[in-house]
Protein backbone atom coordinates (compact mmCIF):
# COMPACT_ATOMS: atom_id res chain seq x y z
CA UNK A 1 0.00 0.00 0.00
CA UNK A 2 1.40 3.46 -0.92
CA UNK A 3 1.27 5.85 1.90
CA UNK A 4 1.66 9.47 2.42
CA UNK A 5 2.34 11.66 5.70
CA UNK A 6 0.92 15.42 6.20
CA UNK A 7 2.76 16.96 9.10
CA UNK A 8 1.74 20.85 10.40
CA UNK A 9 2.57 23.40 12.92
CA UNK A 10 0.94 26.18 13.73
CA UNK A 11 2.96 29.13 14.17
CA UNK A 12 6.04 30.56 12.80
CA UNK A 13 7.64 30.26 16.04
CA UNK A 14 6.94 26.57 15.95
CA UNK A 15 8.17 26.74 12.54
CA UNK A 16 11.46 27.88 13.67
CA UNK A 17 12.20 25.81 16.75
CA UNK A 18 11.70 22.39 13.80
CA UNK A 19 8.36 21.01 16.36
CA UNK A 20 7.34 19.63 13.13
CA UNK A 21 10.57 17.61 13.03
CA UNK A 22 9.18 15.85 15.99
CA UNK A 23 6.03 14.47 14.02
CA UNK A 24 7.90 13.47 11.30
CA UNK A 25 10.15 11.30 13.11
CA UNK A 26 7.52 9.51 15.06
CA UNK A 27 6.10 8.93 11.57
CA UNK A 28 9.17 7.36 10.61
CA UNK A 29 9.43 5.16 13.33
CA UNK A 30 5.67 4.49 13.11
CA UNK A 31 6.16 3.61 9.36
CA UNK A 32 9.32 1.30 10.04
CA UNK A 33 7.14 -0.67 12.65
CA UNK A 34 4.35 -1.21 10.58
CA UNK A 35 6.15 -1.88 7.40
CA UNK A 36 4.71 0.74 5.44
CA UNK A 37 5.95 2.65 2.17
CA UNK A 38 6.16 6.21 2.51
CA UNK A 39 5.99 7.66 -1.18
CA UNK A 40 5.69 11.25 -0.21
CA UNK A 41 5.57 13.52 2.95
CA UNK A 42 3.68 16.71 3.32
CA UNK A 43 5.39 19.60 5.41
CA UNK A 44 3.05 23.14 6.13
CA UNK A 45 5.71 24.16 8.39
CA UNK A 46 3.98 27.31 9.74
CA UNK A 47 0.60 27.33 8.76
CA UNK A 48 -2.60 27.57 10.84
CA UNK A 49 -5.00 25.00 10.92
CA UNK A 50 -7.90 27.56 10.79
CA UNK A 51 -7.58 27.70 7.04
CA UNK A 52 -9.11 24.78 4.68
CA UNK A 53 -6.41 21.83 3.23
CA UNK A 54 -6.84 23.27 -0.19
CA UNK A 55 -5.72 26.93 0.88
CA UNK A 56 -2.42 25.58 2.19
CA UNK A 57 0.40 25.10 -0.48
CA UNK A 58 1.44 21.82 0.66
CA UNK A 59 -2.42 20.81 1.97
CA UNK A 60 -3.20 22.04 -2.12
CA UNK A 61 -0.38 19.52 -3.32
CA UNK A 62 -1.67 16.80 -1.14
CA UNK A 63 -4.84 17.37 -2.95
CA UNK A 64 -3.56 17.22 -6.21
CA UNK A 65 -1.74 14.14 -5.55
CA UNK A 66 -4.49 12.40 -3.74
CA UNK A 67 -6.76 12.81 -7.14
CA UNK A 68 -3.74 12.14 -9.33
CA UNK A 69 -3.90 8.39 -7.42
CA UNK A 70 -0.28 8.45 -6.33
CA UNK A 71 -1.06 7.21 -2.83
CA UNK A 72 -3.72 5.01 -1.21
CA UNK A 73 -3.34 5.80 2.83
CA UNK A 74 -2.62 9.31 4.30
CA UNK A 75 -0.86 8.85 7.73
CA UNK A 76 -1.44 12.25 10.18
CA UNK A 77 0.47 12.56 13.92
CA UNK A 78 -3.35 13.81 15.16
CA UNK A 79 -6.32 14.66 13.58
CA UNK A 80 -6.33 18.12 14.85
CA UNK A 81 -3.41 18.59 11.92
CA UNK A 82 -5.83 18.24 9.20
CA UNK A 83 -7.52 21.13 11.14
CA UNK A 84 -8.60 23.08 14.18
CA UNK A 85 -12.68 23.07 13.40
CA UNK A 86 -14.62 19.90 12.99
CA UNK A 87 -15.61 21.80 9.40
CA UNK A 88 -12.72 21.76 8.05
CA UNK A 89 -11.72 18.11 9.24
CA UNK A 90 -14.45 16.91 8.07
CA UNK A 91 -14.07 18.95 4.89
CA UNK A 92 -10.68 17.29 4.18
CA UNK A 93 -11.54 13.96 4.86
CA UNK A 94 -14.52 13.69 3.04
CA UNK A 95 -12.00 14.88 -0.26
CA UNK A 96 -9.34 13.09 0.55
CA UNK A 97 -11.97 9.96 0.53
CA UNK A 98 -13.52 11.41 -2.47
CA UNK A 99 -10.01 10.38 -4.29
CA UNK A 100 -10.43 7.11 -2.46
CA UNK A 101 -7.59 7.77 -0.45
CA UNK A 102 -8.13 6.67 3.81
CA UNK A 103 -7.07 8.72 6.58
CA UNK A 104 -5.18 7.29 9.90
CA UNK A 105 -4.42 8.45 12.96
CA UNK A 106 -0.85 7.51 14.59
CA UNK A 107 -2.07 8.44 18.10
CA UNK A 108 -5.86 8.06 18.04
CA UNK A 109 -7.64 4.87 17.40
CA UNK A 110 -9.31 5.42 14.08
CA UNK A 111 -8.83 4.25 10.81
CA UNK A 112 -11.43 5.67 8.40
CA UNK A 113 -11.28 2.52 6.15
CA UNK A 114 -14.34 0.82 8.42
CA UNK A 115 -17.76 2.73 9.53
CA UNK A 116 -16.84 2.47 13.26
CA UNK A 117 -13.34 4.63 12.67
CA UNK A 118 -15.24 7.04 10.68
CA UNK A 119 -17.94 7.44 13.00
CA UNK A 120 -14.95 7.46 16.07
CA UNK A 121 -13.28 10.38 13.49
CA UNK A 122 -16.49 12.17 13.40
CA UNK A 123 -16.42 12.82 17.49
CA UNK A 124 -13.27 13.54 17.38
CA UNK A 125 -13.44 16.60 15.09
CA UNK A 126 -16.02 17.45 17.54
CA UNK A 127 -13.67 16.84 20.35
CA UNK A 128 -10.87 19.02 18.57
CA UNK A 129 -13.43 21.83 17.30
CA UNK A 130 -14.10 22.12 21.35
CA UNK A 131 -11.22 21.62 22.47
CA UNK A 132 -9.88 24.59 20.27
CA UNK A 133 -12.75 26.85 21.42
CA UNK A 134 -12.03 26.49 25.17
CA UNK A 135 -8.39 27.13 24.81
CA UNK A 136 -9.57 30.45 22.81
CA UNK A 137 -11.49 31.37 25.77
CA UNK A 138 -9.69 30.57 28.60
CA UNK A 139 -6.85 32.88 26.77
CA UNK A 140 -9.36 35.77 26.15
CA UNK A 141 -10.46 36.24 29.87
CA UNK A 142 -6.95 35.58 31.26
CA UNK A 143 -5.51 38.39 28.26
CA UNK A 144 -8.65 40.61 30.11
CA UNK A 145 -7.64 40.26 33.27
CA UNK A 146 -3.59 40.45 32.68
CA UNK A 147 -5.34 43.87 30.45
CA UNK A 148 -7.14 45.52 33.17
CA UNK A 149 -4.05 45.25 35.18
CA UNK A 150 -1.96 47.21 33.12
CA UNK A 151 0.35 44.74 31.17
CA UNK A 152 1.05 45.01 27.49
CA UNK A 153 -0.33 41.76 25.48
CA UNK A 154 2.23 41.85 22.77
CA UNK A 155 1.13 43.91 19.26
CA UNK A 156 3.08 47.01 17.93
CA UNK A 157 4.38 49.21 20.62
CA UNK A 158 3.39 52.77 19.68
CA UNK A 159 6.29 54.54 18.95
CA UNK A 160 7.66 56.50 21.84
CA UNK A 161 7.44 53.47 24.22
CA UNK A 162 9.09 50.08 25.14
CA UNK A 163 7.76 47.11 26.94
CA UNK A 164 10.23 46.60 30.05
CA UNK A 165 10.95 43.26 32.23
CA UNK A 166 7.69 43.26 34.05
CA UNK A 167 5.79 43.54 30.84
CA UNK A 168 4.95 47.41 31.33
CA UNK A 169 5.03 50.13 28.60
CA UNK A 170 7.75 52.81 29.80
CA UNK A 171 8.75 55.52 28.07
CA UNK A 172 11.52 55.15 25.88
CA UNK A 173 14.21 57.70 26.26
CA UNK A 174 16.94 56.23 24.06
CA UNK A 175 18.56 58.40 21.48
CA UNK A 176 18.02 57.14 18.01
CA UNK A 177 20.27 55.81 16.16
CA UNK A 178 22.96 58.46 15.31
CA UNK A 179 20.17 61.18 16.58
CA UNK A 180 20.53 63.28 19.85
CA UNK A 181 16.43 62.63 19.98
CA UNK A 182 14.57 59.71 21.50
CA UNK A 183 11.43 58.12 20.38
CA UNK A 184 9.78 60.54 23.18
CA UNK A 185 11.50 63.69 21.99
CA UNK A 186 9.89 63.26 18.67
CA UNK A 187 6.57 62.58 19.84
CA UNK A 188 6.64 65.27 21.76
CA UNK A 189 8.24 67.22 18.86
CA UNK A 190 5.14 66.20 17.03
CA UNK A 191 3.01 67.03 19.63
CA UNK A 192 4.61 70.97 20.15
CA UNK A 193 4.75 71.67 16.50
CA UNK A 194 1.12 70.85 15.36
CA UNK A 195 -0.25 72.51 19.13
CA UNK A 196 2.35 74.89 19.49
CA UNK A 197 2.76 76.38 15.96
CA UNK A 198 -0.22 74.96 13.92
CA UNK A 199 1.48 72.85 11.63
CA UNK A 200 -0.04 70.90 9.29
CA UNK A 201 0.18 66.73 9.28
CA UNK A 202 1.98 67.09 6.09
CA UNK A 203 4.03 69.74 7.29
CA UNK A 204 5.39 67.68 10.14
CA UNK A 205 5.69 64.51 7.70
CA UNK A 206 8.15 67.13 5.42
CA UNK A 207 10.11 68.32 8.45
CA UNK A 208 10.43 64.61 10.09
CA UNK A 209 11.30 63.36 6.64
CA UNK A 210 14.05 65.76 6.16
CA UNK A 211 15.62 65.93 9.77
CA UNK A 212 16.41 62.38 8.30
CA UNK A 213 14.41 60.69 11.66
CA UNK A 214 13.92 57.03 11.09
CA UNK A 215 9.73 55.85 11.54
CA UNK A 216 9.56 52.52 13.63
CA UNK A 217 9.47 49.86 10.47
CA UNK A 218 12.75 51.70 9.55
CA UNK A 219 14.22 51.68 12.89
CA UNK A 220 13.33 48.06 14.01
CA UNK A 221 14.05 47.04 10.70
CA UNK A 222 10.50 45.06 10.35
CA UNK A 223 9.01 44.73 7.16
CA UNK A 224 5.59 44.54 5.89
CA UNK A 225 3.77 41.84 4.28
CA UNK A 226 2.77 41.61 0.07
CA UNK A 227 1.53 38.73 -0.66
CA UNK A 228 4.02 36.21 0.04
CA UNK A 229 6.62 38.21 0.75
CA UNK A 230 8.11 40.35 3.61
CA UNK A 231 9.28 43.56 2.13
CA UNK A 232 10.85 47.07 3.58
CA UNK A 233 8.88 49.96 3.79
CA UNK A 234 9.62 53.10 2.00
CA UNK A 235 10.94 54.71 5.38
CA UNK A 236 9.52 58.04 5.22
CA UNK A 237 6.89 59.53 7.40
CA UNK A 238 3.51 60.24 6.23
CA UNK A 239 0.74 62.70 7.10
CA UNK A 240 -1.46 59.83 7.86
CA UNK A 241 0.97 58.30 10.05
CA UNK A 242 1.29 61.44 11.77
CA UNK A 243 -2.25 62.18 12.42
CA UNK A 244 -3.39 58.70 13.79
CA UNK A 245 -0.23 59.60 16.38
CA UNK A 246 -1.89 63.00 16.93
CA UNK A 247 -4.95 61.37 17.75
CA UNK A 248 -4.01 58.54 19.69
CA UNK A 249 -4.87 58.76 23.42
CA UNK A 250 -2.09 56.90 24.56
CA UNK A 251 -0.20 59.90 23.89
CA UNK A 252 -2.08 61.97 27.11
CA UNK A 253 -1.62 58.34 29.42
CA UNK A 254 -4.43 56.17 28.74
CA UNK A 255 -4.58 53.10 26.08
CA UNK A 256 -7.10 51.36 24.95
CA UNK A 257 -6.48 47.51 25.04
CA UNK A 258 -8.69 45.73 22.12
CA UNK A 259 -8.95 48.05 19.52
CA UNK A 260 -7.33 46.47 16.92
CA UNK A 261 -9.34 42.93 16.94
CA UNK A 262 -11.70 42.66 14.38
CA UNK A 263 -13.36 40.36 16.50
CA UNK A 264 -16.51 41.96 18.80
CA UNK A 265 -14.91 42.55 22.61
CA UNK A 266 -14.93 44.95 25.34
CA UNK A 267 -12.94 47.97 25.11
CA UNK A 268 -10.51 48.15 28.31
CA UNK A 269 -9.24 51.50 29.05
CA UNK A 270 -5.49 51.08 31.29
CA UNK A 271 -3.22 53.86 32.70
CA UNK A 272 0.04 54.24 31.07
CA UNK A 273 3.09 57.04 31.26
CA UNK A 274 1.90 59.97 29.42
CA UNK A 275 4.21 61.68 26.66
CA UNK A 276 2.18 64.80 26.39
CA UNK A 277 0.13 66.38 28.85
CA UNK A 278 -3.85 66.36 28.15
CA UNK A 279 -3.81 70.25 27.73
CA UNK A 280 -1.93 69.96 24.75
CA UNK A 281 -3.47 66.69 23.69
CA UNK A 282 -6.91 68.68 23.52
CA UNK A 283 -4.97 71.57 21.92
CA UNK A 284 -3.85 69.03 19.05
CA UNK A 285 -7.05 67.92 18.35
CA UNK A 286 -8.40 71.27 18.30
CA UNK A 287 -5.57 72.75 15.35
CA UNK A 288 -6.41 69.25 13.15
CA UNK A 289 -10.03 70.48 13.78
CA UNK A 290 -9.01 74.27 12.79
CA UNK A 291 -6.57 73.45 9.61
CA UNK A 292 -8.97 71.43 7.92
CA UNK A 293 -11.67 73.79 8.30
CA UNK A 294 -9.15 76.31 7.15
CA UNK A 295 -8.29 74.72 4.08
CA UNK A 296 -12.06 75.03 2.97
CA UNK A 297 -11.85 78.64 4.11
CA UNK A 298 -8.99 79.29 2.09
CA UNK A 299 -10.37 78.21 -1.51
CA UNK A 300 -10.04 80.86 -3.59
CA UNK A 301 -12.64 79.04 -6.12
CA UNK A 302 -15.65 77.98 -6.06
CA UNK A 303 -16.35 73.81 -6.97
CA UNK A 304 -19.61 72.76 -8.30
CA UNK A 305 -18.96 69.20 -8.00
CA UNK A 306 -16.73 69.50 -5.01
CA UNK A 307 -17.07 65.53 -3.57
CA UNK A 308 -19.44 64.14 -6.48
CA UNK A 309 -16.30 62.80 -8.92
CA UNK A 310 -14.65 59.58 -8.34
CA UNK A 311 -11.43 58.48 -10.17
CA UNK A 312 -11.92 54.99 -11.73
CA UNK A 313 -8.08 54.57 -11.54
CA UNK A 314 -7.37 54.75 -7.34
CA UNK A 315 -11.19 55.25 -6.45
CA UNK A 316 -9.90 58.41 -4.39
CA UNK A 317 -12.04 61.35 -5.04
CA UNK A 318 -11.38 64.68 -7.47
CA UNK A 319 -10.77 67.68 -5.98
CA UNK A 320 -10.49 70.98 -7.59
CA UNK A 321 -7.15 72.69 -8.07
CA UNK A 322 -5.86 76.07 -10.73
CA UNK A 323 -2.50 75.59 -13.02
CA UNK A 324 -1.00 78.33 -14.77
CA UNK A 325 -2.44 78.76 -17.86
CA UNK A 326 -1.64 80.78 -21.39
CA UNK A 327 -0.22 84.27 -20.46
CA UNK A 328 0.20 83.44 -17.09
CA UNK A 329 -3.77 83.07 -16.10
CA UNK A 330 -4.55 80.15 -14.07
CA UNK A 331 -6.73 77.85 -15.09
CA UNK A 332 -9.05 75.44 -13.01
CA UNK A 333 -9.42 71.51 -13.15
CA UNK A 334 -10.57 68.95 -11.15
CA UNK A 335 -7.90 66.47 -10.10
CA UNK A 336 -7.64 63.17 -8.84
CA UNK A 337 -6.44 63.26 -5.13
CA UNK A 338 -4.45 60.06 -5.81
CA UNK A 339 -1.64 62.97 -7.40
CA UNK A 340 -1.49 64.43 -4.09
CA UNK A 341 2.34 62.93 -1.96
CA UNK A 342 1.56 60.02 0.01
CA UNK A 343 -2.34 60.02 -0.61
CA UNK A 344 -4.17 56.58 -2.25
CA UNK A 345 -3.15 53.19 -2.90
CA UNK A 346 -0.90 54.22 -5.46
CA UNK A 347 1.05 56.80 -3.18
CA UNK A 348 0.29 60.08 -4.66
CA UNK A 349 1.42 58.43 -8.44
CA UNK A 350 -2.01 58.02 -9.82
CA UNK A 351 -1.76 58.05 -13.50
CA UNK A 352 -5.56 60.14 -13.81
CA UNK A 353 -6.13 62.81 -16.05
CA UNK A 354 -7.22 65.99 -14.81
CA UNK A 355 -10.42 67.55 -16.19
CA UNK A 356 -11.22 71.35 -16.91
CA UNK A 357 -13.45 72.49 -14.32
CA UNK A 358 -15.35 75.02 -17.04
CA UNK A 359 -16.12 71.41 -19.88
CA UNK A 360 -16.93 69.57 -16.94
CA UNK A 361 -19.39 71.92 -14.74
CA UNK A 362 -20.98 73.20 -17.85
CA UNK A 363 -21.58 69.75 -18.98
CA UNK A 364 -23.49 68.20 -16.03
CA UNK A 365 -25.07 71.38 -15.27
CA UNK A 366 -26.53 71.77 -18.75
CA UNK A 367 -27.84 68.42 -18.70
CA UNK A 368 -29.72 69.52 -15.15
CA UNK A 369 -30.80 72.36 -16.74
CA UNK A 370 -32.06 70.70 -19.91
CA UNK A 371 -34.09 68.14 -17.65
CA UNK A 372 -35.84 70.82 -14.97
CA UNK A 373 -36.96 72.62 -18.28
CA UNK A 374 -37.72 69.89 -20.68
CA UNK A 375 -38.49 66.91 -18.48
CA UNK A 376 -40.63 64.40 -20.42
CA UNK A 377 -40.54 60.99 -19.27
CA UNK A 378 -36.99 61.24 -17.34
CA UNK A 379 -39.50 62.32 -14.48
CA UNK A 380 -40.67 59.17 -13.92
CA UNK A 381 -37.40 58.06 -12.95
CA UNK A 382 -36.58 61.23 -10.97
CA UNK A 383 -39.85 60.15 -9.10
CA UNK A 384 -38.78 56.77 -8.94
CA UNK A 385 -35.32 58.12 -7.48
CA UNK A 386 -36.97 60.39 -4.93
CA UNK A 387 -39.02 57.63 -3.65
CA UNK A 388 -36.04 55.33 -3.02
CA UNK A 389 -34.18 57.75 -1.19
CA UNK A 390 -37.17 58.52 1.39
CA UNK A 391 -37.57 55.02 1.50
CA UNK A 392 -33.93 54.38 2.33
CA UNK A 393 -33.88 57.37 4.84
CA UNK A 394 -37.14 55.98 6.98
CA UNK A 395 -35.66 52.51 6.69
CA UNK A 396 -32.61 53.90 8.01
CA UNK A 397 -34.35 56.29 10.70
CA UNK A 398 -36.10 53.53 11.93
CA UNK A 399 -33.12 51.18 12.23
CA UNK A 400 -31.53 54.11 14.10
CA UNK A 401 -34.59 54.25 16.85
CA UNK A 402 -34.16 50.85 17.06
CA UNK A 403 -30.68 50.61 17.29
CA UNK A 404 -30.46 53.42 20.26
CA UNK A 405 -33.04 52.08 22.27
CA UNK A 406 -31.51 48.70 22.28
CA UNK A 407 -28.06 49.80 23.27
CA UNK A 408 -30.10 51.93 26.50
CA UNK A 409 -31.35 48.34 27.26
CA UNK A 410 -27.69 46.94 27.14
CA UNK A 411 -27.57 49.39 30.37
CA UNK A 412 -30.33 47.59 31.98
CA UNK A 413 -28.68 44.44 31.62
CA UNK A 414 -25.84 45.49 33.18
CA UNK A 415 -26.85 46.24 36.03
CA UNK A 416 -29.08 43.38 36.39
CA UNK A 417 -26.25 41.32 35.94
CA UNK A 418 -24.78 43.55 39.28
CA UNK A 419 -27.88 43.56 41.16
CA UNK A 420 -27.67 39.50 40.79
CA UNK A 421 -23.88 39.42 41.78
CA UNK A 422 -24.27 41.86 45.01
CA UNK A 423 -26.98 39.11 46.12
CA UNK A 424 -24.44 36.50 45.86
CA UNK A 425 -26.79 34.58 43.24
CA UNK A 426 -23.78 34.91 40.54
CA UNK A 427 -19.96 34.46 41.01
CA UNK A 428 -16.99 36.52 40.00
CA UNK A 429 -16.34 34.41 36.26
CA UNK A 430 -20.34 34.34 35.19
CA UNK A 431 -20.70 38.35 36.12
CA UNK A 432 -17.23 38.63 33.83
CA UNK A 433 -18.86 36.45 31.10
CA UNK A 434 -22.13 38.29 31.13
CA UNK A 435 -20.64 41.92 31.03
CA UNK A 436 -18.11 40.97 28.79
CA UNK A 437 -20.78 39.98 26.23
CA UNK A 438 -22.77 43.06 27.27
CA UNK A 439 -20.21 45.48 26.36
CA UNK A 440 -19.37 43.76 23.02
CA UNK A 441 -22.97 44.06 22.19
CA UNK A 442 -23.18 47.52 23.30
CA UNK A 443 -19.83 48.18 21.15
CA UNK A 444 -21.53 46.77 18.10
CA UNK A 445 -24.72 48.86 18.73
CA UNK A 446 -23.26 51.88 19.28
CA UNK A 447 -21.02 51.45 15.95
CA UNK A 448 -24.15 51.01 14.36
CA UNK A 449 -25.47 54.02 15.27
CA UNK A 450 -22.66 56.13 13.94
CA UNK A 451 -22.87 54.25 10.74
CA UNK A 452 -26.24 55.34 10.66
CA UNK A 453 -26.45 58.50 11.43
CA UNK A 454 -23.60 59.15 8.55
CA UNK A 455 -25.75 57.56 6.43
CA UNK A 456 -29.24 59.27 7.11
CA UNK A 457 -26.69 62.81 7.04
CA UNK A 458 -25.52 61.64 3.41
CA UNK A 459 -29.19 61.59 2.18
CA UNK A 460 -29.65 64.64 3.33
CA UNK A 461 -30.60 67.20 0.06
CA UNK A 462 -33.07 69.05 -1.43
CA UNK A 463 -34.67 65.79 -2.89
CA UNK A 464 -35.92 65.02 0.58
CA UNK A 465 -37.94 68.55 0.77
CA UNK A 466 -40.85 67.33 -1.36
CA UNK A 467 -43.32 64.79 -1.67
CA UNK A 468 -43.17 64.85 -5.44
CA UNK A 469 -41.12 64.75 -8.13
CA UNK A 470 -43.68 67.59 -9.92
CA UNK A 471 -42.92 69.72 -6.79
CA UNK A 472 -39.16 69.61 -6.93
CA UNK A 473 -39.28 70.46 -10.36
CA UNK A 474 -41.36 73.50 -9.58
CA UNK A 475 -39.08 74.81 -7.15
CA UNK A 476 -35.85 73.87 -9.43
CA UNK A 477 -37.91 76.05 -12.21
CA UNK A 478 -38.11 79.19 -9.70
CA UNK A 479 -34.23 78.66 -8.73
CA UNK A 480 -33.26 78.94 -12.12
CA UNK A 481 -35.32 82.09 -13.00
CA UNK A 482 -33.76 83.73 -10.45
CA UNK A 483 -30.16 83.56 -11.65
CA UNK A 484 -29.20 81.32 -8.57
CA UNK A 485 -25.99 81.58 -7.12
CA UNK A 486 -23.30 79.33 -6.52
CA UNK A 487 -24.62 78.02 -2.97
CA UNK A 488 -28.34 76.92 -5.07
CA UNK A 489 -26.63 75.52 -7.94
CA UNK A 490 -24.86 73.54 -5.61
CA UNK A 491 -27.99 72.64 -3.92
CA UNK A 492 -29.97 71.63 -7.76
CA UNK A 493 -26.66 69.43 -8.25
CA UNK A 494 -27.17 67.63 -5.27
CA UNK A 495 -30.30 66.85 -5.74
CA UNK A 496 -29.89 65.50 -9.61
CA UNK A 497 -26.36 63.95 -9.24
CA UNK A 498 -25.89 60.57 -8.08
CA UNK A 499 -22.48 59.99 -9.20
CA UNK A 500 -19.41 61.10 -11.65
CA UNK A 501 -16.79 58.67 -12.57
CA UNK A 502 -13.70 59.58 -14.62
CA UNK A 503 -11.82 56.70 -16.29
CA UNK A 504 -8.41 56.96 -17.79
CA UNK A 505 -7.69 55.22 -20.93
CA UNK A 506 -5.75 55.43 -24.36
CA UNK A 507 -6.73 57.85 -26.46
CA UNK A 508 -6.56 57.45 -30.87
CA UNK A 509 -3.40 59.08 -31.11
CA UNK A 510 -1.72 57.38 -27.97
CA UNK A 511 -2.31 60.06 -25.63
CA UNK A 512 -4.72 59.08 -22.51
CA UNK A 513 -7.77 60.69 -22.53
CA UNK A 514 -10.27 61.14 -19.66
CA UNK A 515 -13.38 58.85 -20.05
CA UNK A 516 -16.46 61.34 -17.87
CA UNK A 517 -19.59 58.98 -16.74
CA UNK A 518 -22.26 60.63 -14.93
CA UNK A 519 -24.88 59.21 -13.18
CA UNK A 520 -27.93 61.01 -12.47
CA UNK A 521 -31.51 60.98 -10.48
CA UNK A 522 -33.46 61.47 -13.89
CA UNK A 523 -31.65 59.50 -16.44
CA UNK A 524 -29.21 56.65 -17.70
CA UNK A 525 -25.54 56.85 -17.54
CA UNK A 526 -24.68 59.67 -19.48
CA UNK A 527 -20.45 59.40 -21.04
CA UNK A 528 -18.65 61.94 -22.62
CA UNK A 529 -14.71 62.33 -23.74
CA UNK A 530 -12.74 65.51 -21.86
CA UNK A 531 -11.59 67.87 -24.18
CA UNK A 532 -8.30 68.85 -23.11
CA UNK A 533 -7.43 66.94 -20.19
Amino acid sequence: MRVAVYARVSSEDQAERGTIENQLEFARKYCDLHELDVVEWYRDDGVTGTIPLEMRDEGRRLLEDAKAGRFELLLIYRLDRLGRSARIILNAVYDLEQHGVKIRSMTEPFDTGDPNGRFLLTILAGVADLERETILERMWYGANRAARAGKWLGGIVPYGYRVNEEGYLEVNEDPLPGMDMSEADVVRLIYRLIADQGYSTIKVADYLNALGVPPSYTKDGRQIKRGKRKVNTAGIWRPGRIRNMVVNTTYKGIHYYGKRTNKKRELIPREVPALVTEETWEKAQQVLHDNQLESMKNAKRQYLLRGLIKCGVCGLTYHGTAYGGPGGKPKAYYVCGGKTAYRGPLDGKCTSKNVPQEWIEDMVWQSCVDFINNPGDAIKELAASMEERKSQKAALTAELEMVKNAAKEKEVEKQSILDLYRKRIIGSVDVEQQLQQIAREKAALDQRAKDLEKQIEAEECLAQQFDTAEELLADLKAKLEANPPFEVRREIVRALVKEIIIDTKPGDNGRPRAIVTARYTFSKVVTRTARDS
